[in-house]
């Protein structure tokens, strides 16, 4: 029988308890967003739309910055009416189970929409052999040499001095990723505003963006921007798709000897960015798709999103500097494996690597999951179901299968984690929020009631007395 008769009969008949678990705090929730000293008034239009519409704000992705205090929010702009798509607050300033006031990261001129974002002719149909580029917002080149001489020809994006950059505009975002261990903000941006299937606005490309994230944050909120380069348009096809990236740093290496991957859970692929070269290449594989059985989400009704590869959760690194690249797509309750080597590798991506994709095992009924983290003390992933109303681990030591599959959390408050990390402090986040609603209705929020709620766990509180407990697996 395929798991998805088990997870049918698992769903309409299976009974629910709420449980209470040691160690997780919930830490902060929102009901309406408060943004900190908007720049303009909540009724003035860009375009068409007012600034600012709190019922259409809901905070999707949130990282923490234990060196500087800073936790990193986004809101994803799939809906009008949201002022800042990247934000930040500082940790300090806020004592648990409060609703931080939110601020415009780097800034909110950044994050400013302009009234010609939504003109007659940015808002169309992307047909498969149209690509748009609006040719300006970026701010990476370099000129590739031959014989000696450079070839304008293939100019590629490179610019080390980056203090030019001001004309640019953080359009859209889901989530962040904060890197500890260069104390650096990685984002992809989609570069466009999906209000719903019939009006997006094709704003700019997509593009990376990298921005220095100092000790003092908090108190100068000054954060330079490394780099920014648009994804080229031939590895694209849907540019909403882009969600997540993650680093990949090399050992012995600087903090520029560092591959980024970046997902495109529409497209179904992964683009692999070559940070001190600055090549681009991708991949798809047939794991990277969704199962169509599999692509229900249960909130308050049935939505169906088919997602692709969610994210890459990165393994240990062995003396060559290769990982275990661990991935499954939204809608699949398989997990796969691909080695580092693999990606790393321009030439792998022009060649049949099929063989290289594996299946690792099935995490079982109702475990789809959006976004899985890997943490290098323990060697546990953790994962939040898509609708179960759970966190879950396994240990990468163990078979994956039901049996190996722990439950951190389990709670009625869960709707939807749609971004899960891991801090320089040994404290697993995780968020709750109502994206795939905001994805699939026009419905408003509810602003009297909690939308949107950030939990914290240690690490070793989170595995202790289950099976992603390595000591524990073995001694029963």
């Amino acid at each position: 029988m395929h798991w998805f008769v088990f997870c049918v009969i698992s769903v309409f008949f299976g009974n629910y308890v709420v449980k209470a678990y040691s160690g997780v705090e919930e830490m902060y929730y929102w009901k309406e967003i408060i943004y900190e000293d908007l720049p303009l008034n909540d009724d003035t239009l860009i375009g068409k739309y007012p600034y600012f519409l709190p019922y259409n704000n809901d905070v999707s992705g949130v990282e923490y910055h234990a060196q500087s205090g800073l936790m990193v929010t986004t809101v994803a702009r799939i809906r009008p009416g949201i002022p800042s798509t990247l934000n930040a607050f500082c940790v300090a300033d806020y004592a648990k189970g409060t609703s931080p006031h939110i601020w415009g990261f780097p800034n909110y001129e950044r994050n400013l929409l302009k009234a010609s974002f939504y003109e007659s002719g940015s808002s169309r149909n992307l047909q498969s052999t149209e690509k748009y580029s609006a040719g300006y917002y970026n701010f990476f080149y370099r000129t590739k040499e031959s014989n000696g001489r450079k070839n304008v020809h293939q100019s590629i994006s490179l610019y080390n001095d980056y203090s030019h950059a001001t004309d640019y505009c953080i359009i859209n975002l889901y989530c962040p990723n904060v890197d500890n261990f260069c104390n650096r903000l990685y984002i992809v941006d989609t570069g466009t505003l999906y209000y719903s299937p019939s009006e997006i606005y094709y704003v700019q490309n997509p593009a990376i963006l990298v921005f220095d994230l100092p000790s003092n944050g908090c108190q100068s909120r000054q954060f330079k921007l490394i780099r920014r380069v648009e994804i080229p348009n031939h590895l694209w096809k849907n540019p909403v798709g882009f969600v997540f990236i993650t680093p990949d740093y090399q050992p012995k290496g600087s903090c520029d000897d560092v591959f980024l991957y970046t997902i495109n859970n529409f497209d179904n692929s992964l683009i692999v960015y070559d940070y001190k070269r600055g090549d681009f290449w991708s991949f798809t594989d047939a794991t990277m798709k969704p199962i169509l059985a599999e692509a229900n989400i249960f909130m308050d009704v049935v939505y169906n999103i088919p997602l692709g590869i969610a994210n890459v959760a990165l393994g240990w690194s062995d003396k060559n500097g290769d990982r275990n690249a661990y991935f499954a797509p939204g809608s699949s309750l398989a997990e796969y494996i691909v080695s580092t080597k693999v990606l790393k590798s321009s030439k792998s991506a022009y060649k049949d690597t099929s063989d290289e994709f594996s299946l690792i095992g099935y995490r079982g009924c109702n475990s789809q999951t959006y976004k899985q983290v890997f943490d290098p003390t323990t060697g546990v992933i953790f994962f939040g179901d898509l609708f179960a109303h759970r966190v879950h681990c396994w240990n990468t030591r163990l078979p994956l299968n039901p049996d190996t599959i722990g439950v951190v959390y389990e709670s009625d408050e869960i709707i939807f984690i749609s971004d899960i990390s891991i801090d320089s402090n040994g404290y697993l986040w995780f968020i709750s929020s109502y994206l795939p609603y905001m994805f699939s209705t026009q419905d408003p929020l509810n602003v009297t009631e909690v939308n949107s709620r950030v939990f914290r766990v240690k690490v070793y509180d989170a595995i202790k007395g289950n099976v992603c407990d390595i000591s524990a697996y073995y001694l029963t």
